[in-house]
């Protein structure tokens, strides 16, 4: 039986934790039923599944998502006023050099404890993880893509990684190539951004599409069989 654990909400708190954390969707579960990750602690990323699995824990499950329109503002917020480290992993090195510039005017009290890029092999992760445990950070977000990202926070924290790990999908390449907000702000309001960012990368319209209606179904139907426990935590 495979296991879920879903986060309710968002708190403050949880940046003091020494947990993996990542965002489920319906797109993204795909590689959750091939892998699941044994020690990530999921929050529901769209309203759709914080609506469904809402319905099904009858339980309230909000939405949140690391970006602008949900918690990345919050966590990088309180990063800087508490003087917690943040290492960033993720994008194309171009792409995260632009992303970095535009946090470190967002937030010029963050302490940036390193960043790399999410182009590379095994070997290289290695050593990746070996410098984000010497940087001293307590905030690892890792945008790799789903599966990927996921694995990298686990090994993070097996390889001595104290602190808290957040995934962030595409986060870093999408800020990258704005210079405000990637979601425009009538967007957020109208809960449209599936919408925009089809529009905005069409590459993303399979995963809407195809995707998101057969994962859901394989999910419904593995709930059904009960072959997936859920639990939901604070």
């Amino acid at each position: 039986m495979i296991r879920l654990q879903i986060v309710r909400h968002y708190s403050p708190k949880l940046l003091d934790a020494n947990q993996a954390y990542s965002f489920i969707n319906f797109a993204s579960i795909g590689s959750f039923f091939e892998q699941p990750p044994s020690t990530v602690a999921f929050f529901c990323d769209g309203m759709l599944m914080s609506t469904f699995m809402s319905s099904v824990t009858g339980t309230t499950v909000g939405r949140v998502s690391f970006d602008f329109t949900s918690i990345a503002d919050r966590v990088l917020t309180s990063a800087e006023q508490l003087g917690k480290r943040v290492y960033f992993v993720g994008a194309r090195q171009t792409e995260l050099d632009l992303f970095i510039d535009k946090i470190t005017t967002l937030y010029p009290g963050l302490a940036i404890a390193g960043y790399h890029h999410g182009y590379f092999n095994e070997d290289q992760a290695e050593g990746i993880r070996a410098d984000i445990c010497r940087s001293q950070a307590n905030i690892l977000i890792v945008g790799l893509g789903a599966g990927l990202q996921e694995q990298f926070e686990q090994e993070t924290l097996r390889a001595g990684f104290r602190g808290v790990a957040f995934t962030c999908g595409g986060f870093i390449r999408q800020e990258a190539m704005t210079t405000r907000n990637y979601y425009p702000a009538v967007i957020n309001r109208l809960h449209l951004r599936a919408f925009y960012r089809m529009y905005r990368e069409p590459h993303t319209i399979k995963r809407y599409l195809i995707d998101y209606p057969g994962n859901f179904l394989q999910l419904l139907a593995m709930i059904v069989q009960r072959k997936v426990a859920i639990s939901v935590g604070e």
